[in-house]
């Protein structure tokens, strides 16, 4: 603790705002939507394997 040092921060700089004005509907960047199409695309092959997987779990068990 002895080499310990401490940060000053300034609070009165502008701290950018994510936050869309009010009365605007935010909207995502161009890409967002093709590539959350292209997620869910993608993931349906392995729900589907992970279910396939559970299922022969389950009949070699039982």
């Amino acid at each position: 603790m002895a080499t310990a040092k401490a940060i000053k921060v300034d609070q009165r700089d502008p701290q950018p705002s994510l936050a869309a004005p009010l009365g605007e509907t935010p909207v995502a960047r161009p890409g967002f939507r093709r590539s959350m199409l292209f997620l869910v695309l993608l993931s349906i092959p392995l729900w589907a394997m992970i279910a396939g997987g559970a299922y022969l779990v389950v009949r070699a068990l039982g």
